[in-house]
């Protein structure tokens, strides 16, 4: 089962000060706005990830997906209606070579009910996917990117997906530091430099944690 907490867990890593109880966002315009244009619920569970670490990402770029930045909720959006408005929704810019499971995200460069949540400031991205193929789940996380050419369903849902990276670090196959309030996560094997070329190399269910079913990959352990 997913870890019910993962977001107050990572939200523990940086300093006291910097958690301090502070006026709290009013982000709910946001998620009504995008529930209003794309008619589906924000999962609650994401919702909740953006009002316990929004103020923290907002802030400075935290590495939080395996060294991908974490975006704050705003710039998730303005980086989504970039998309929108770009090559990207030209249905020939892009050949989706892969869907990962099969059925679960469509195979387009982009779509409207993609939510940017990291990026590597070299073109991929991992983002909640709010408009899902038939397999798929309403919140599950996903890839994309110019270069990304197949999909990969990551994880169901965000709190899948950060209580997994919460299990690989407690098995020692990433580790999270935090120097001057900036936080990183990053793989202790210095062979593996991006995650999503890892599910490139192994499949959707490469950053699983030891004991999933799901194929071995580097760093892992047995499974």
């Amino acid at each position: 089962m997913p870890n019910p907490t993962p977001f107050h867990t990572i939200r523990s890593w940086w300093p006291a000060e910097q958690t301090a109880p502070t006026e709290p966002e009013n982000l709910t315009p946001l998620f009504q706005r995008l529930e209003r244009e794309l008619k589906v619920a924000v999962p609650d569970d994401l919702q909740q990830y953006f009002h316990q670490l929004n103020p923290l990402l907002a802030r400075q770029a935290q590495a939080l997906f395996y060294g991908l930045s974490a975006l704050p909720l705003q710039a998730g959006l303005d980086e989504r209606g970039g998309f929108l408005s770009s090559v990207f929704m030209d249905p020939a810019f892009q050949t989706v070579e892969a869907v990962d499971p099969p059925g679960t995200v469509r195979p387009v460069a982009f779509d409207a009910g993609w939510l940017p949540l990291a990026h590597d400031h070299s073109g991929a991205y991992i983002a909640a996917d709010l408009r899902p193929d038939p397999g798929g789940q309403v919140g599950q996380i996903i890839n994309f990117g110019a270069r990304e050419l197949k999909r990969f369903v990551l994880a169901s849902s965000i709190t899948q997906f950060l209580s997994d990276l919460l299990q690989n670090i407690a098995q020692g196959r990433v580790e999270q530091v935090c120097e001057a309030g900036v936080v990183e996560v990053r793989f202790t094997d210095a062979d593996i430099t991006h995650p999503l070329d890892l599910c490139e190399q192994f499949g959707a269910q490469a950053l699983r944690p030891a004991g999933s079913a799901r194929k071995q990959s580097p760093g892992a352990g047995p499974a």
